[in-house]
């Protein structure tokens, strides 16, 4: 899990979004507390919603890169 996590922050990053705006993202997917990638509810909800923003910027880079 900690591998997946760590290839899509790398793949948003690629994808052009900001550490703040990634950050903001992973607080989307667990709420306030700090984010434990020992904790398995943590890495499933961070990995399903980092994978609804890499598509969502793939997305973007595909239609708006002509």
């Amino acid at each position: 899990m900690k591998h997946r996590i760590q290839q899509l922050l790398k793949r948003l990053t690629l994808l052009g979004y900001c550490s703040f705006e990634i950050n903001s993202i992973l607080q989307e997917a667990i709420g306030p507390q700090e984010f434990d990638s020992g904790n398995d509810l943590h890495c499933a909800n961070a990995i399903a919603v980092l994978e609804k923003y890499e598509r969502l910027g793939a997305h973007f880079v595909n239609c708006y890169s002509k």
